[in-house]
């Protein structure tokens, strides 16, 4: 086996591997008892869940607009469009397809470079993950854990600690000038390598030009909000079904859950999302068969309502603004004319 081929085997075992897992896992459930925990769900309370699982996706759109306006890509609304859509798809991918999607869709619609809103998303991300691993951090030392969980309470105040550290280090190295105000374009017919490390150069200097100290608190805060939208997601659609979990207890299955989206191994993470859940619930002393149940009401509030707004939002996404977005800096108004 070649090089090459060695490479596509690797992409694809982590998946079969899952999805065997998930297999295995399927066979022990009680599937006349989930069902009857799902056909009797309470429709009101499910009605809440979904309604707080569009607040968290909104907020999340409000987080990301803070880096895209900062980079020159204003517009809340269709900040918060695109993070719709790009839920949507990642129901439908794996490996978070959907976050790559939104990036060529904005950077086409909006007439700017892909390396300026990948740098956003990526601050954006990093702002979700310090906040998780701040949430993990603290259950870890407040709440009691199930030992599963218990011994990760090193590793991610290890985590925390470095995700900390690389938000200050941008912050530290962070200015308020354009990133394309210093960097040289590329020139024509520039090879692979050169439009590769100037690619990279831009999404650097876009990086550290936007992550200033008030910008990334409030991307923090506006973090802590959407897992707050989270957390009622997966408790009122646990008590829609009767499930005698409390409010501590959904916070863990939520920190136990959202680990897995790292990286999707199955389309919406089907499967994964089920196992996760029952073995967080299970854990806690809670009954398997109802807790799959309840994993699949969360995702079907997570999956049907975002996946139809975000075919309905796509069209809008994927038309490109009449006007561009210059890039070079402008005049001072009170500079004279250039002498010829």
């Amino acid at each position: 086996m070649n090089e090459r081929a060695a490479r596509g085997a690797l992409r694809w075992l982590a998946p079969a591997l899952t999805v065997v897992l998930v297999a295995v896992f399927a066979r022990s459930v009680d599937w006349a008892t989930a069902w009857s925990a799902i056909s009797h769900a309470d429709a009101m309370l499910l009605l809440v869940a979904t309604a707080a699982n569009l607040a968290s996706l909104a907020v999340k759109g409000i987080r990301w607009w803070l880096f895209l306006d900062a980079a020159g890509v204003p517009g809340v609304a269709p900040a918060i469009r695109a993070t719709v859509v790009g839920a949507a798809l990642n129901n439908v991918l794996i490996a978070n397809g959907g976050d790559a999607a939104r990036i060529a869709l904005v950077a086409r619609r909006r007439n700017v470079s892909s390396a300026r809103v990948l740098a956003t998303l990526a601050l954006d991300r990093l702002g979700d993950a310090v906040s998780y691993a701040g949430l993990f951090v603290a259950a870890a030392f407040v709440l009691p854990l199930p030992a599963e969980l218990a011994r990760w309470r090193l590793a991610g105040s290890i985590g925390l600690t470095l995700l900390v550290l690389s938000a200050a280090a941008l912050i530290w190295r962070g200015d308020d000038t354009r990133p394309e105000d210093t960097l040289e374009p590329v020139a024509a017919g520039a090879g692979v390598g050169t439009r590769a490390r100037a690619y990279w150069r831009r999404l650097v200097a876009t990086s550290t030009s936007i992550a200033s100290g008030p910008r990334m608190a409030m991307a923090l805060a506006l973090s802590f909000v959407g897992w707050a939208g989270q957390w009622a997601t997966f408790h009122y659609a646990a008590r829609s079904a009767a499930f005698p979990i409390s409010g501590t207890e959904s916070l863990l299955a939520l920190l136990t859950v959202n680990a897995s989206f790292l990286i999707r191994m199955t389309p919406g993470n089907v499967g994964v999302f089920q196992l996760l859940y029952a073995l967080a619930a299970g854990s806690m002393g809670l009954d398997k068969n109802r807790a799959v149940a309840v994993a699949f009401l969360i995702q079907m509030i997570q999956y049907i309502p975002v996946t139809l707004v975000g075919l309905l939002l796509a069209p809008s996404l994927a038309r490109r603004d009449v006007r561009t977005d210059p890039v070079a800096p402008t005049a001072s108004p009170t500079a004279g004319p250039k002498p010829p």
